[in-house]
Parts: structure tokens; C-alpha cells; sequence
């Protein structure tokens, strides 16, 4: 039976989860009446910075509890990757959801995002270091190769913390990701596909290291090739009807794309994993019109916030 709510809250402070108070906006930038006023916060969220004492990393961790009881099962979660630029739109979505008429308001779900401890939306070395995998045989380097690391730390340390403060529902555990946070999904799921039930990837860079998680998936599909398989999962996929190179906006842009080949790429995925028809695994892709690689996330976030409160 779960703690006692207080003695829940408070477990989480022990656990350096829920230290930093509401989340903040930057401090005051003029002495205008406006910008001299009380920051902005979103409430029920917290923020801290949590050092990996296995790899000496360390990684940015918001939180937004949901109001009200736990569900019967528990709370679902919502894990978001690049938590600098998606907890904020993930929390207040969540909060939006929840303040829906009760015959329409689907389970409260807690609001997971994992960043890195700087103030810009985006730390683009830290990403590359921490959401792609290491290419076979390799150990992870300093810029690239950490998935299996990060994913470490939220198995061993970030989740039991988590579990222990608050109820959880094991069978609705979401992750998100977009771009190379979307890669990091795939490699997730395919390397340990019981650590989620419900995985989304945005615009996966399925073309980082020439494709590297395709064979990934390869080794996926022969390792489960029979029943019975040790895992219930969803994959949500999302593209851009914009990301490819005829629809490119200059030339440059059409290098890129042409060499990515981001919305073929995930269709081409979506497909080959439908073919298996296996129950374990239900995938379904939408390509998402007149959007371009960046244009994808907002959308794509809150299709997954859907899917990770869905009923199990």
C-alpha cells in the first residue's frame, strides 16, 4: 500500500527530488512594472540538478506532480528528454488536460523531463554525449555514445527514487524524445524494451552513424523472433510531411535532408515493425502535414502525452 501522502512528499525531499521549489522564469531584465513583477512559475513543479555518481554526470531533473489522488494502479509518467525545451510545454498540457470536465479528464500523470544543468533550450554537445548509442564494441566517449549511461541512471537511480516517493503504474510508463531524443526512443526500445511500456519518438535521427539503429533493430527482431516475449509496448512515431528535400527551404537545407531522409526513414521503420504483427508491439506513425524537422516536437509532445495516459 503506498506511504501516506505526507510521508510520500517527504521521501521525495530525502531523495533530492523535490528540493528546488516551483520552477522560475529568469530573474527581472528591466525595472519596467512588468518586468520588475513576481516571476512566472508552474505550479506543483520542481527542478534540481542530480549528480550520477557512476558516471559523473550530472543531469537536470523537473517534475510536476499531479494534483488529486493517485488512480487506483497509480500515476502514469511521462518522460521527456531535452528537459530544458519540453517540460515546460509538457507540464502545462498536463495541467491543461486535468482541469477538463471529470466525464472527460483522463488520469493525472506525473511530468518527468530530463535536461541538462545549463539555462539555454538546448545544450547541443551534452545532447549528442547523452542521447546517441555507442557504436558496437566502442565504450562511450566524451561527445557521443552515452545512451546506455543516461538510461543507467534513470533505471537505477531517477526511477527508484521516483517509486518510492509516489505510486506509480508500472504498466503506463511513457518516454519521449525528438531529433536525437527521438533516436535515443528507438535505441531504448530495442535494447531494453521492458524498461517503458509506451515509447514516442519525434523525428528520430535515424541516420546518425550511417543508420546505426536500423541494425539495432536488426539484433531486436532476432532476439524476439518467438513467443513468448518479455515486454508490452507501444511505439508512436511522428514525422514532418516537410522533412524531406523537395520541400527543403534552401539548398543547404536539401543537403541535409536529402542525406537524412528523416520522413521516409520513420515511415520505412513504421512499416517494417508493423510486419512482424506482433501483439507484444503496436506501432503507428502519422506524418504530420507542413511541418518541418523543429515544427515536429510541439505536436508530437502532446500525442505522446495522450498515449502515456491512455488507459493500460
Amino acid at each position: 500500500m503506498p506511504a501516506p501522502l505526507s510521508r510520500r512528499v517527504m521521501l521525495l525531499t530525502s531523495a533530492g527530488l523535490a528540493l528546488g521549489g516551483c520552477a522560475t522564469a529568469t530573474a527581472p531584465l528591466a525595472s519596467s512594472s512588468l518586468l520588475a513583477a513576481t516571476p512566472a512559475t508552474l505550479p506543483g513543479s520542481h527542478v534540481m540538478d542530480l549528480r550520477d555518481p557512476a558516471s559523473g554526470h550530472t543531469w537536470r531533473v523537473w517534475l510536476q506532480r499531479p494534483e488529486g489522488p493517485a488512480p487506483a494502479g497509480g500515476y502514469p509518467v511521462f518522460y521527456t528528454l531535452d528537459g530544458n525545451a519540453s517540460f515546460a510545454l509538457a507540464a502545462q498540457l498536463a495541467r491543461n488536460r486535468a482541469s477538463r470536465p471529470p466525464v472527460l479528464r483522463p488520469d493525472g500523470v506525473l511530468v518527468v523531463s530530463i535536461g541538462h544543468p545549463v539555462d539555454s533550450v538546448i545544450d547541443q554537445p551534452s545532447r549528442a554525449r547523452d542521447y546517441t548509442p555507442a557504436a558496437p564494441g566502442q565504450a562511450p566517449g566524451a561527445a557521443q555514445g552515452g545512451a546506455d549511461v543516461l538510461l543507467d541512471f534513470i533505471e537505477r537511480i531517477l526511477r527508484p527514487q521516483l517509486a518510492q516517493a509516489l505510486p506509480l503504474d508500472p504498466r503506463r510508463q511513457t518516454l519521449f524524445g525528438h531529433s536525437f531524443g527521438g533516436l535515443m526512443v528507438l535505441h531504448t526500445l530495442f535494447t531494453r524494451p521492458a524498461m517503458f511500456t509506451r515509447y514516442a519518438a519525434a523525428s528520430p535521427s535515424i541516420w546518425w552513424n550511417q543508420a546505426q539503429v536500423l541494425d539495432t533493430c536488426a539484433r531486436f527482431e532476432a532476439a524476439h523472433a518467438t513467443a513468448p516475449r518479455p515486454f508490452r509496448a507501444q511505439l508512436q512515431l511522428r514525422a514532418g510531411g516537410l522533412e524531406n528535400a523537395a520541400d527543403a527551404a534552401t539548398a543547404e537545407r536539401a543537403a541535409i535532408q536529402s542525406e537524412r531522409r528523416t520522413l521516409a526513414r520513420t515511415e520505412q521503420l513504421a512499416q517494417r515493425l508493423q510486419v512482424l504483427q506482433w501483439p507484444e508491439l503496436a506501432v503507428e506513425f502519422t506524418r504530420l502535414p507542413g511541418l518541418d524537422h523543429g515544427a515536429v516536437m510541439a505536436p508530437a509532445l502532446i500525442d505522446a502525452l495522450a498515449l502515456s495516459q491512455n488507459p493500460a
